[in-house]
């Protein structure tokens, strides 16, 4: 069988009939999977815009599983790992007749290390002992050792760094329960399977290590669908620059203290050279002074904080000509000696500073991260494209501006690629309304947030609540969601309970009122009439104060390239379509868009904006908003049935 075979279930949809309940044709999804189709079966590249509605995950999926070839299938976040595992790929086996072997592969911090386990409970930890007795206990009971069946691996607790491994503190084959990580199971399992579903970070970190020649995360594949694809850019960013964190250095002196404490506690010169390093990281910390900081090295380079990184890099030195007499002690010790040389050569990459790379620090609470990031992420992408002979489909709802993808290919120097741009199948002209307020002072005026909660509140009392309020800031966030609470509402507020919960009870009362952040604008799924409006203060351009942007922005000039119109544009008009796409999830769907900046319309670049839009009917009217959505509200339902 070839994928071909698989897209043509769309064309004889028989098989889809039997399987979906209520299934419709959508030409757009017949269309794209012809294409995926002819990408796998000829190892060609593919870029595909399929719009809210389209069907592309089973557009991509039945020719996948149809082409009874290797196939990774890699999207943004655990969620939609899960969500393809359980949901979509056992949809389009039935649909196919047939069961594919398939495997979910997750980072490594995904997974419990029964070695990092054992060390947790000698540690002597009173607050974790009780935690740790139930980790224990699952994990007689767990099949695969993903953390994200005991709790939420990604919601900053301090537990989870002590029972998972890093690539700093893995000890390899030289792991005493090697022969029983979960990490290595996982791959074990992937390479077994003809379907893998990574995600875009894990896919960057088998990149990375491909071209530094250190081997791979990823098994080989026949062809790579990347799904969410407008998130790869700022990903690779990441990847393809370097990093060195306060937590590696703090886990660094606490893995070090106890590998010497295991070993009889009697090298009293080493345990002092781990001490000085644990001081000379607080007094790097605290240099850099409170609060959050996001900024570039050379703007915050004094002359005391430069002193501070030099004594923490001249402890590093010291530590490690320190463990050298020591190493043949324990693997462990060799393991912690290796950290050393690596948290070294990171320092070194991230102090420098050229014409290629910015070197930047985030700081947040207590802990910071040093950054060095490439301002070209194209070039390395391509590269990497190039050496992995398989066939790339790159889809997304989001990936075109004003109707082009060169914006999506040029950021990820994709070339020789063929291009889809198919519509959403909803009727947005007809169940959907834009509305831009007249008069609303710039962004930036003092009295722009004032006028902002006018508009929201005005809304949302017409709509009986039903909606989201989309914010560019956590400022906005908190003002917007205060102003709520003194008009009388009840609202959910982003950062007073996990994403997870605030989405649940959203959820659950048909009136709910959501006020958030870049975290909810996208891969949020609320169907039905429990969201019926959205609302967005600022159109979502990125800070221009951001070390990296600037640095980029810098060098376009130099280019003589146009940083807003051929960069921050273009990213925000993307931003944009995701917060657009959580009004109209379904056929059925109607509500309200209100976009508050009236940069929408004054602005010489709003049309390029409006024309990236799905084709809805606009107001400039806040009654005809308020009547819009007031026909959707409950009581004007229960009003108007006999």
């Amino acid at each position: 069988m070839t994928a071909a075979a698989g897209a043509a279930l769309f064309q004889d949809d028989a098989a889809l009939a039997a399987a979906l309940p209520g299934y419709r044709p959508r030409p757009g999804q017949a269309e794209m999977a012809s294409a995926v189709a002819q990408a796998m079966d000829g190892g060609g590249r593919l870029v595909v815009e399929a719009g809210t509605g389209t069907g592309k995950t089973l557009a991509y999926l039945l020719p996948a599983l149809a082409s009874r070839r290797k196939v990774i299938v890699s999207t943004a976040t655990r969620h939609l790992q899960t969500q393809l595992a359980e949901k979509d790929v056992p949809l389009a086996q039935a649909v196919l007749g047939r069961s594919v072997h398939t495997a979910v592969l997750k980072g490594r911090s995904n997974y419990l290390c029964l070695h990092r386990l054992e060390l947790a409970e000698h540690s002597g930890d009173l607050y974790l002992g009780p935690r740790l007795r139930r980790v224990r206990d699952w994990a007689g009971r767990t099949k695969t050792g993903d953390i994200g069946e005991f709790g939420d691996p990604s919601d900053g607790d301090a537990l989870w760094p002590r029972i998972t491994s890093t690539t700093d503190n893995c000890l390899g084959t030289d792991c005493p329960l090697y022969d029983q990580c979960w990490v290595l199971h996982a791959r074990r399992e992937a390479q077994a399977a003809d379907v893998v579903i990574a995600n875009h970070y894990l896919l960057f970190a088998d990149m990375t290590v491909r071209e530094a020649g250190f081997g791979e995360v990823l098994p080989g594949a026949d062809a790579i669908v990347l799904d969410e694809a407008h998130k790869l850019p700022d990903i690779a960013g990441r990847f393809f620059g370097q990093a060195v964190s306060s937590r590696q250095v703090r886990d660094l002196v606490r893995d070090g203290r106890a590998e010497i404490e295991a070993l009889g506690g009697d090298m009293p010169d080493l345990v002092a050279c781990f001490t000085a390093l644990g001081e000379n990281e607080r007094a790097f910390t605290e240099g850099l002074g409170e609060g959050a900081i996001t900024q570039g090295w050379r703007e915050i380079a004094t002359a005391e904080r430069v002193a501070a990184r030099d004594a923490l890099v001249e402890s590093l030195a010291t530590l490690e000509s320190e463990l050298e007499p020591a190493l043949e002690r324990s693997e462990g010790l060799k393991s912690v000696a290796r950290r050393v040389t690596d948290l070294r050569a990171r320092f070194a990459t991230v102090v420098a500073e050229d014409g290629d790379r910015v070197s930047w620090i985030e700081r947040r609470g207590a802990s910071w991260i040093w950054h060095s990031t490439p301002l070209d992420v194209a070039t390395p992408f391509a590269r990497a494209v190039e050496s992995t002979p398989s066939a790339w489909i790159f889809t997304s709802a989001t990936l075109s501006v004003r109707d082009e993808l060169s914006y999506f290919c040029a950021r990820l120097g994709l070339s020789s690629v063929e291009t889809r741009i198919l519509p959403s199948p909803f009727d947005y002209e007809h169940n959907a309304l834009l509305y831009s307020p007249q008069r609303m002072p710039a962004p930036s005026a003092p009295n722009f947030d004032d006028a902002a909660v006018d508009e929201i509140v005005a809304l949302i009392h017409a709509a009986e609540g039903g909606a989201f309020v989309l914010c560019t800031s956590y400022r906005a966030v908190r003002r917007y969601g205060e102003a709520l609470v003194e008009a009388g509402f009840e609202p959910l507020v982003q950062g007073q309970a996990p994403r997870a919960s605030l989405l649940a009870d959203f959820r659950a009362d048909s009136n709910a009122i959501l006020v958030a952040t870049s975290s909810f604008w996208e891969g949020v799924d609320v169907r039905g009439h429990g969201l019926r409006l959205v609302i967005i203060d600022k159109l979502p351009f990125a800070s221009p104060a951001d070390p990296v942007l600037a640095a980029r922005f810098e060098a376009m000039k130099s280019a003589g390239e146009n940083p807003f119109m051929d960069y921050q544009l273009p990213q925000a008009v993307i931003m944009l379509k995701q917060g657009v796409g959580r009004l109209i999830r379904d056929a059925e769907d109607r509500g309200v868009l209100a976009i508050c900046d009236p940069r929408l319309f004054t602005a010489r670049y709003g049309s390029v904006i409006r024309a990236s839009l799905p084709p809805m009917a606009i107001t400039r009217s806040r009654s005809a908003a308020c009547a819009f959505v007031d026909g959707l509200a409950p009581s004007t339902i229960e009003a108007s049935v006999p």
